[in-house]
C-alpha cells in the first residue's frame, strides 16, 4: 500500500525523505493525504489516488505516521461501509495491504483535484461540523479529472469508486 503525503503533512510527521513512486497496478491500494486547517483545527483528507474517493478526519492529536494511516484507513472504511462498498473493497483487498510505503504526491492533477475536494470539505464543515456528513458531501463533488462509465469528463468520486469495485480485478501475476 502506498500513502502519498503532501509536503505540509510530511513535514508535520517529520518524513523528509519521501520517494517518488509510480501509481500502483492495484489502484485500491494507492491513497493520497493532504492536511488543511478550518476554524483553527487541523484536518486531513485521505483520497484514493485514482478515484478521489475521500474521507475527512481530525489531525490535531495524531503525532506518529502510523496513527495517521490507521485513522485515515478507519475513516475510509466507515465511509465505504456507509456507501455499501466495504464488502466489495475488502474482497478486492484481502492481502498485501499490510506494508505501507510513504511517497510524494503523484502529480499536480491529483493535488489540484484534492484541493477542490478540500474546498468542498471546508464548505461542508462550515454548514455542519460532522465529519461523516462532510466526507459524504465531498464524494458527491463533480471533478473534471474523473470520467464516468461512458468515458465523459466530470464524474463523482463515489460513482468512480463504485465502477472500480464492480470491474474485475487486473491479473497481477
Amino acid at each position: 500500500m502506498i500513502i502519498r503525503l503532501s509536503q505540509q503533512l510530511a513535514r508535520k510527521f517529520k518524513l523528509t525523505e519521501l520517494a517518488t513512486a509510480p501509481l500502483l497496478d492495484d489502484p485500491l491500494r494507492d491513497w493520497s493525504m493532504q492536511m488543511f486547517v478550518f476554524d483553527r483545527k487541523q484536518y486531513v483528507i485521505i483520497c484514493n489516488t485514482v478515484t478521489l474517493y475521500s474521507a475527512v478526519f481530525l489531525a490535531a492529536k495524531l503525532i506518529k505516521p502510523h496513527a495517521l494511516v490507521v485513522t485515515g484507513l478507519q475513516a475510509i472504511g466507515e465511509q465505504l461501509e456507509a456507501d455499501h462498498l466495504l464488502d466489495a473493497y475488502q474482497q478486492r483487498c484481502t492481502s498485501g495491504s499490510s506494508v505501507v510505503t510513504y511517497a510524494k504526491s503523484l502529480n499536480r492533477s491529483v493535488t489540484g483535484s484534492m484541493n477542490e475536494q478540500i474546498i468542498r470539505a471546508t464548505n461542508a464543515l462550515a454548514d455542519e461540523e460532522n465529519l461523516f456528513v462532510t466526507s459524504s458531501d465531498v464524494n458527491l463533488n463533480l471533478l473534471s479529472i474523473l470520467k464516468d462509465e461512458h468515458g465523459r469528463k466530470y464524474s463523482r468520486p463515489g460513482d468512480v469508486m463504485t465502477l472500480l469495485l464492480e470491474s474485475p480485478p487486473r491479473d497481477q501475476s
